[in-house]
């Protein structure tokens, strides 16, 4: 079968969970990663981490562009990703096209592609807003909100006026939300089969892990991976059909993801292709995680 085309649109650097997930992307035969684009603060640091990661797996031949480090509207501290100084060597980031031009020429030129939205979705809102009816009909799985649990998310928080343009205008539209991704906790005993490892792709992971939880107490969670998992293996997770928005206004509620759907329609009625998860298979997942990255 021909490989999935993607483009993924990343925040490489905080969170791991990213790393994961782009290693899982190249190495699956049946990806094919068109190119890798950055968003969201220190948007060159980000993407020099990305072609870093890269080179571990002879991938340096992936065009890597850099996007917006600032949201629509809000004006956040800019500093360096919290790993960044696992960087081995300095890099320089596709200079040519800027990422929100490169998801539109790309888009415009393959009628299959699918954008990976790992982060917040601020190149994306601004690609709909520069080329609508390009971007209305490109494929888009992203990891973000809350769907089951009325609560805000980081990707969308980071920003909420971009998730909006996303979730209204998108017609192909895929959303693992939080209350799904959070199962993906690796477990003590997967912890110390990581570090044990003696693969230096998988050592680099695990740096990048170790300065995760030192810096902010979390467990790793492979939040971001299980987008790339849903493209390899669709019954690593349960979708439903719906029509969501973005709440921008609410004092206690902005960011927050709202059904559209009238509470007493039993079936959604729109006419767009707007996925959710609402289940997934653990199990599954894991087996693809660590089989193909970790062993």
């Amino acid at each position: 079968m021909k490989p999935k085309k993607v483009i993924i649109d990343t925040d490489l650097g905080d969170d791991v969970d990213d790393a994961v997930a782009i290693a899982l992307a190249v190495l699956s035969p049946e990806i094919e990663v068109a190119g890798i684009t950055t968003v969201f603060k220190d948007t060159k640091a980000r993407a020099e981490m990305v072609k870093d990661l890269l080179e571990f797996y002879q991938m340096g031949r992936i065009p890597v562009y850099t996007g917006q480090g600032l949201p629509l509207i809000e004006r956040p501290k800019m500093e360096k990703p919290i790993q960044y100084s696992i960087l081995r060597n300095q890099y320089e980031p596709e200079q040519s096209i800027d990422a929100v031009d490169f998801m539109i020429k790309t888009a415009a030129e393959n009628d299959n592609v699918c954008i990976v939205a790992m982060g917040p979705l601020t190149n994306l809102g601004l690609a709909f807003l520069k080329a609508p009816e390009i971007m209305k009909r490109v494929e888009i799985i992203g990891m973000g909100g809350a769907f089951l649990n009325s609560y805000p998310e980081w990707n969308i928080i980071c920003d909420p006026e971009a998730a909006r343009i996303v979730t209204d205008f998108a017609e192909k539209l895929t959303m693992l939300g939080l209350d799904v991704t959070k199962y993906t906790k690796l477990t003590a005993k997967e912890m110390e089969e990581v570090k044990n490892s003696n693969k230096p792709a998988v050592q680099y992971l695990y740096k990048g892990m170790e300065i995760f939880m030192d810096q902010t107490g979390f467990p790793i969670t492979l939040h971001d991976a299980l987008l790339i998992a849903c493209l390899i293996d669709r019954e690593t997770v349960t979708l439903k059909k719906g029509d969501y928005t973005v709440e921008l206004k609410g004092e206690l509620t902005r960011g927050t993801i709202v059904h559209k759907t009238n509470y007493y329609d039993a079936v959604c009625e729109t006419e767009k292709d707007f996925y959710y998860a609402v289940d997934l298979d653990l199990q599954r997942f894991k087996n693809i995680v660590m089989e193909r990255v970790f062993r």
